[in-house]
């Protein structure tokens, strides 16, 4: 006979990423990442929510899958199941025509990144979660929702910065102002306490006067601006452009502009659009 005690596993798998490899030959490759107290054996992808019963066919026991590049970004779905058949909770992540060069520039950090497409062409970025966690981890809820498709670059100074993420148009009004979930504004992450610094080419988040006031705006900066580090207080600096900063970010401070009503010559003419931004990892 068989003495106890027993364990019995009722914990599901947690995943706790889905990595996109680089386009190849018309194909990429998703990867989940999963966890499980005690082994996971069988991973689904699918393009749709509904979840999945342990029993699936879509359930194999590789972690990768490769599908064809989607032409335009694609949510894809992806569960988990143990040697029990618990089954975890859905993870999204959205995968799409991010370039070769873009995702190969995503491959040479251990950061998060986001593939970014405007009207003037693509640019990756990548996210300092370790250094500034809270801003990062805002940042990508918007990502992650689709918020910034859509919207422009509203304010363009050259020789200064670009700002983007919060309207859909110029000018600057609530009926341009871009429609979907916004959260609570966050705890301004100063450089004094990241260590980063708004240097050319990175990314920060614009606020009012307000110090714990940003939410969905961002700016990239063009030039070294390291005044914004304590400028009123300081502007929080959370990422860099990895791929295209010499082509896509140059091409968006060029455009042409004129006065946005508040006697600053920033409000592009054409302004550029970002089309979409997904996570790559």
């Amino acid at each position: 006979m068989v003495e106890g005690p027993f364990y019995t596993d009722t914990t599901a798998p947690i995943i706790s990423a889905i990595n996109v490899s680089a386009p190849s030959n018309g194909q990429l490759t998703l990867t989940v990442s999963a966890n499980d107290d005690l082994r996971v054996t069988g991973y689904c992808l699918k393009t749709n929510a509904t979840a999945p019963l342990a029993s699936d066919a879509c359930f194999t026991a590789s972690a990768s899958q490769s599908v064809a590049t989607p032409a335009t970004p694609t949510p894809y779905f992806a569960w988990a199941k143990d040697s029990v058949n618990n089954v975890s909770s859905a993870f999204t992540r959205v995968a799409g025509a991010c370039s070769n060069e873009g995702v190969t520039a995503s491959q040479t950090v251990n950061l998060p990144t986001v593939c970014i497409s405007t009207s003037l062409g693509e640019m990756v970025v990548a996210l300092e979660s370790s250094k500034a966690p809270i801003t990062s981890a805002n940042f990508l809820k918007y990502v992650n929702d689709g918020y910034f498709s859509q919207t422009v670059f509203h304010r363009v100074i050259s020789n200064f910065m670009i700002q983007g993420g919060g309207f859909t148009g110029v000018p600057i009004s609530s009926a341009n102002a871009k429609k979907g979930t916004l959260y609570d504004p966050i705890e301004l992450e100063t450089t004094n306490k990241t260590g980063l610094s708004n240097t050319v080419g990175t990314l920060a988040m614009a606020r009012t006067s307000v110090l714990n006031s940003a939410t969905h705006e961002f700016f990239i900066n063009t030039v070294d601006n390291t005044l914004l580090n304590t400028s009123s207080g300081g502007y929080a600096v959370f990422g860099r452009v990895i791929s295209g900063l010499n082509t896509t970010v140059q091409s968006i401070r060029s455009v042409q502009v004129q006065n946005n009503g508040s006697a600053e010559l920033s409000q592009p003419l054409t302004p550029p659009v970002i089309n979409w931004a997904y996570q790559l990892k």
